[in-house]
């Protein structure tokens, strides 16, 4: 996987500033990529994560550096609720 990683991340930084930040963001939003976005994010300056997302962008920035700590602990990548079993034994 950091095989992937490197990969991924010596092809971002081939890109423009502004289309690896704008790639950062979209990856980032997608929970199914968020660990590739951080990834992307890592190579990309704070200024144009701001640029491109807002506060947003600032958090993207920040977890970036400490990309071990947030997606561990995301409450996002967690189960929303657990869903209790359909029972039809009071109908």
């Amino acid at each position: 996987m950091n095989a992937s990683f490197a990969a991924v991340s010596e092809i971002a930084a081939a890109l423009p500033e502004d289309q690896r930040s704008r790639l950062a963001v979209y990856c980032y939003r997608r929970s199914h990529l968020r660990r590739l976005g951080l990834k992307i994010a890592t190579v990309c300056s704070k200024r144009s994560l701001i640029e491109e997302a807002g506060h947003a962008g600032e958090l993207i920035h920040f977890q970036a550096q400490n990309v071990e700590g947030p997606v561990a602990g995301d409450r996002y990548m967690a189960p929303r609720h657990i869903k209790r079993p359909v029972s039809l034994h009071n109908c």
